[in-house]
């Protein structure tokens, strides 16, 4: 849509989230505005200084795009190393089932957002956080073992990316992921070895925060909707002024890491995780006793590996009994630190069509796939 304003924010730190009580508007700080052009595209141009301030820990913003009448989608920018790089490109998703999309009022104006408040500190969520893949085979990988640290250094620390999710159904269900924030980790989790392909899990604080779609001041002809979860009728913003609510947004997410506490998951849906596949190409011989250890592998991106309704009863599909799972992804600096142990000759491959010193993942094997 052309000729609609579309604003930048920077999200405060996760111990300021933490820090906030009940009914506590989030302090949200503005970076830019634009308008959109007649073909909808918009510009959002920020000086370094500013984008640097508003940077939490280990160089990283986390940052939200909002659109009265185009929605909203959230997403971390690291700013530490941005004098010399290329401008990061950053994909927001352009439908329009996605994100806070207040609309307008009867008289075809933007209705306008409250920023969102915290309701409740929620129980604290499992997130996939590394994963080490070894390829069964008996004989020829006995004695085989992976090992994953989640660490702080003294220079830097391990940062996760976790899933933003935002419902209009409600407080308990109907959420869908709009982006992601990053959380940082500021202690140290060292997992035993295993031998078998695993996933390395730890917990993060979670939140739910609610906002609000409002009319002009005083416009009485705000259609309220009711919802599954309670939504003001009226919001008073400051003394004496009444703004009528159309309707409520949920959000939940991340407000920290939680601390040094981990798990470990072997099994998904009572079979054993599977390891991803590699091409003999990218794999190189390991001779046993070496130990091969890695600190620039990505984890990828779990669409569910955040888990967040199993501890707080919140369903994506209420109907269904679905539960809540956000993103997880970690990998942004070199502590999130893979341990691969050979106890018999054998091979160390990559994913994603790359040599081990470049791939996402490694997989260790006895023999060439």
């Amino acid at each position: 849509m052309g000729g609609q304003t579309v604003d930048l924010y920077a999200w405060p730190s996760d111990a300021v989230l933490q820090a906030l009580k009940p009914g506590q508007l989030v302090p949200t700080t503005l970076l830019a505005t634009a308008t959109t052009n007649s073909a909808g595209q918009y510009l959002l141009k920020v000086p370094l200084a500013k984008l640097k301030a508003a940077a939490v820990k280990s160089s990283y913003a986390n940052l939200e795009i909002f659109s009265a009448v185009g929605g909203i989608w959230f997403f971390p920018y690291q700013t530490g190393s941005l004098p010399g790089r290329p401008q990061a490109t950053v994909t927001v998703p352009r439908s329009p089932d996605l994100g806070v999309k207040c609309g307008v009022d009867d008289l075809n104006r933007p209705l306008a957002f409250t920023g969102f408040a915290k309701q409740k500190q929620l129980n604290p969520a499992n997130a996939v956080v590394g994963q080490g893949y070894i390829v069964q085979q008996r004989t020829k990988t006995k004695g085989d073992v992976v090992q994953f640290k989640y660490n702080k250094s003294s220079t830097k620390s391990q940062t996760s990316s976790l899933g933003i999710s935002i419902s209009g159904y409600g407080i308990d269900a109907g959420y869908s992921g709009q982006g992601t924030k990053q959380s940082t980790a500021n202690a140290e989790v060292d997992y035993p070895n295993q031998t078998q392909s695993t996933w390395f899990r730890t917990e993060f604080n979670v939140a739910r925060f609610r906002g609000m779609c409002v009319g002009r001041n005083g416009d009485t002809t705000i259609h309220h909707q009711k919802q599954h979860g309670y939504c003001p009728k009226t919001y008073s913003p400051m003394h004496g002024f009444t703004d009528y609510v159309r309707k409520c947004y949920w959000a939940t997410m991340s407000t920290g890491w939680f601390g040094p506490v981990g798990t470990l998951q072997n099994r998904v849906h009572g079979h054993l995780i599977p390891a991803p596949s590699t091409r003999t190409k990218y794999c190189g011989p390991e001779s046993k006793g070496i130990i091969a250890k890695t600190a620039n592998q990505q984890a990828v991106q779990w669409s569910s590996g955040f888990d967040i309704g199993a501890t707080n009863k919140i369903y994506k599909d209420v109907k269904a009994k679905i539960s809540l799972g956000s993103s997880s992804q970690t990998g942004y600096d070199s502590n999130a630190q893979m341990t691969f142990t050979f106890g018999h000759s054998g091979y160390l491959c990559g994913t994603n069509s790359h040599d081990p010193s470049k791939a996402a993942q490694l997989v260790m094997r006895g023999n060439l796939p």
